[in-house]
Order: structure tokens, then sequence, then C-alpha cells
């Protein structure tokens, strides 16, 4: 009976270590420091999380609530000094080095993931050691002797990769390996004109379209440690794309692929997240104007729906409510008329207007940045009423009545002006406005073809949707 006692009190005893999240020991021979950070990279950015403290260079982090995620970790000094290693499934093991080189005499226990990845990356400091020697020339080579050994060298590396990843496809090195890969774009068919010459157009916008709908293909989004990687193997590339690429594309084409990476992502929960919630905010903050449509649509998909079930309820009631204000106002939505009374008190509507443009400008005499495109917008409306047939509503949101009409009267503003605190609906709401001056612009039907563009800017705009460079 007591050697069953001590037995059952042994299995009590030993999930102390167990039960941590991680458990990852670092032994660092001849290593004198007293505190060592543990570290991951995510994103474009590098996070310290845990700290060990020991006076004979041995290690231990461990948690029993904080839950890590695959991806490329590191452990550093207070100096600066640091040697990475990777998580990829397992959470429990040992590393040891020497204080001399962290990265040149690291060593793997229990941990399959670390000892291929340490061996790969010991080929890489031994190669790089000898392109050194190479480049410092202590042999008397010729510049042609030189280069020949340098390409010798490229292709033993490049062979150890092309191994390392047919014989470890799934291990986080060959993701990461894989991503720093450029998309091959095929060569298209050629295409011509009807007077027989080239339609080089055409084809350029071919390899262009395939570039954009296989830009990730390199890069695993069904894997979480993409994410916690260096910049340069996945957010530099993924923020290039939403930034550059696609930035000037039509909306449609926008979600078409935002959603055709979500799906891609779909493999991994973080990664999914990740995409739906940096897409989503990325077009909320965008300056570009009509954005918010693709906002709008990424959260009637995935919020609204309940597939961003990382969400709290009262957070996710006001994003969706938030869409579903900002759908009334969208670029090609009609806006209902604002009435309110100039400065003798008569009511006018912009649905009075009978003109092809209808500008409306939000503003407050008090307001730094009104006073500035009130007058850059009143010389366009002089200079162009007729080219373009323009009229100009502008709305008061200032309280003092007296000093909205004073400042009518000092700047000249000879369009149609009226108190919008005395309005048939609340158009502050509508438009979930925080700041003035706010300017959008109507078509002969009362429909809104811009918004939030400033005054320096209308008559371009105007100009190219006229041309048809614009479309809704």
């Amino acid at each position: 009976m007591r050697i069953r006692i001590l037995f059952i009190a042994l299995l009590f005893a030993i999930p102390t270590s167990l039960s941590a999240q991680y458990r990852i020991k670092i032994d660092i021979e001849g290593n004198k420091d007293s505190m060592l950070i543990l570290g991951n990279y995510y994103l474009d950015a590098t996070y310290a999380f845990d700290t060990a403290y020991s006076s004979k260079g041995s290690f231990l982090f461990e948690d029993k609530e904080r839950e890590l995620y695959d991806g490329i970790y590191f452990f550093a000094n207070s100096s600066g000094k640091y040697a990475e290693f990777i998580l990829d499934n397992e959470r429990r093991f040992a590393l040891k080095t020497k204080d001399e080189d962290w990265s040149k005499h690291i060593e793997a226990k229990n941990s399959k993931a670390n000892k291929l990845y340490f061996e790969y990356m010991k080929n890489n400091f031994e190669f790089a050691d000898k392109a050194k020697e190479i480049s410092q020339n202590k042999e008397g080579l010729s510049e042609a002797e030189k280069d020949e050994k340098m390409k010798q060298l490229r292709l033993k590396s490049d062979s150890l990769k092309e191994i390392f990843l047919n014989q470890n496809p799934n291990h986080l090195l060959s993701i990461v390996l894989n991503s720093t890969k450029e998309i091959d774009i095929p060569e298209p068919e050629k295409k011509y004109l009807e007077d027989g010459s080239l339609d080089s157009n055409s084809m350029q916008q071919e390899r262009y379209n395939y570039y954009i709908s296989h830009y990730f293909d390199n890069i695993n989004l069904g894997v979480e440690g993409i994410l916690r990687t260096p910049s340069a193997v996945f957010f530099s590339k993924y923020d290039r794309y939403w930034n550059e690429i696609m930035k000037y594309q039509h909306n449609d084409t926008i979600i078409k692929y935002a959603n055709h990476w979500i799906d891609k992502s779909r493999g991994s929960k973080q990664v999914f997240k990740f995409f739906v919630h940096d897409i989503t905010e990325r077009f909320l903050q965008s300056a570009v104007m009509g954005h918010e449509e693709i906002y709008i649509r990424m959260i009637k998909k995935y919020y609204e729906s309940g597939e961003a079930d990382w969400m709290g309820p009262s957070d996710l009631d006001k994003e969706v409510a938030r869409a579903n204000k900002w759908s009334k106002t969208m670029r090609g939505k009609v806006l209902p008329d604002i009435q309110c009374p100039d400065t003798n008190d008569v009511i006018h509507g912009f649905y009075d207007l009978d003109a092809k443009y209808k500008v409306l400008i939000f503003w407050a005499y008090d307001c730094g940045h009104c006073s500035k495109e009130l007058p850059q917008l009143y010389e366009f409306y002089k200079d162009n009423k007729d080219v373009y047939d323009v009229e100009v509503m502008a709305i008061n949101s200032g309280v003092d009545l007296d000093k909205w009409k004073e400042f009518i009267r000092s700047k000249k503003l000879n369009w149609l002006n009226v108190n919008g605190l005395v309005s048939n609906y609340d158009w502050h709401d509508y438009f979930d406005m925080n700041t003035t001056p706010y300017i959008v612009i109507l078509d002969r039907d009362n429909k809104i073809i811009a918004k939030r563009i400033s005054a320096g800017n209308i008559q371009n705009f105007i100009k190219y949707y006229e041309e048809g460079l614009i479309t809704l």
C-alpha cells in the first residue's frame, strides 16, 4: 500500500513542469550574464516576453499560462547579443552553446526541428566564412579565379538549400526559404493589334494580372509560423502588396483578392485572424477616397457573419453599426436632401440647386483648416462655376451665428450659405463626421461621387470624372 501511495504522489508531483505551456532550458558555457531575455519576431517588430536569471550560465524559461505560437524566436542579453531558434510544434526542449559565439555553437536536445535548423544554419556560417576568405584574397587569386570560387560556393549553398527543402518540406525553415523566392511569371501568348503590331499593353496587363493573383504562392499562408518571422520573410511583402501593388485598383478587384488570400489562410486560425483584421483595419484607415467600401464589405462578410469570433460582442456590435452607417454614404449612394435656413432664415436644400455638380462643404468659422479651405474652394467656384456647371452649399456648424455671418462677409463667399445647426436631420451623425471641413460632391441626381476631398483637388477630380478616368 505504501508503494502505491508513493506512486500516486509522484504522479501529482511530476506535472509541475509538464503543465507549463512551454519549458525552454538554455545553457551557455562560459557565460557571465545574470539575465537572459526571451523574445520573438512578429510582423515588422521584435518582442521580448520572458526573462530568466542565473549566475552560472544556465537559464530556464517556462510559463503555465502564456501560449506560444510557431515562429522564429531568440534569446538575448542586455547588451544585445542574441541567437535565434525556432518553435515548430515543440515547446519543451533544451539548448546549449558557448559564450564565444552563441549562434555558431548552438545545439538542441529534444527538438528535432531545431537540430535540423541549427545544422542548416551552421552550414551557412561556414559558407559565409569561406566567402569572406575569398573576398579578402589571402591566396593571391586572380579576379577570374575569385569569381569561379564564389560561383562554386553559391552552387554548393543552393544545392544544400534544395536538399533541405526536398527532405523537410513541412519544416518552418522550408516555409521561410520558399517565401524568399520570387514568383515566376509565365510569358503570355503573343497578341497583335489590327495593324499587325504587337499588343504589348495587353500582354503586360496579362503579366500583371498573373502577378497579383499569384503574389503569395510561394508563402504557405496556412502556417501560423510565418507571422513570427523577420519582416523580410512575410510582412514587408504583405505590406507592399496592399500599400503599393493594390493601392489604386478598383474596389471590386481589391475585395476579390482580399477574399482570395483570406481563403488561402484558413489553414491557420492565427493567419486567418491576421488577414481579416489587418485588411479591415488598413482600409478603415486608408486615405484613398472610396476605400471605406472595402472596410464595409469586410465587416459584412467576416464580422457580421460571426467568423471574426475573436471579437467581444460589444466591440463587434460597434464595428457592425459603424459599417451600416457608412454604407449609407458610400460613393454611388443618393444623399437625402439637407434643408437649412440661410442668413435671412429662408429654408434651402441642395435638391433645389440646378447644377451638374453640387459641392457641399461642412465647416465652422473657428476651424483653422476651414479658414484655408473655404477661400480656396471659392476661387475654384468663381473660376469654374460655368465651366463645369457647379453650385456650392456651405453648411455652418459653428454656434455663434454673428461670427458665422461675419466670416461670410469678410471672405465674400457669394454662394448658398446655410446654418447647419437647424436642419431637417442630423447630417453630422449621418456622415459620422468627426472633423471639419468635410467636402462632398454630388451629381445632378444627388448621388455621392466624392467625399472627404480637399478643395485643391476638386477641379482635377471633376476633370478626370468627366473624362471617365475616375469611376464609381
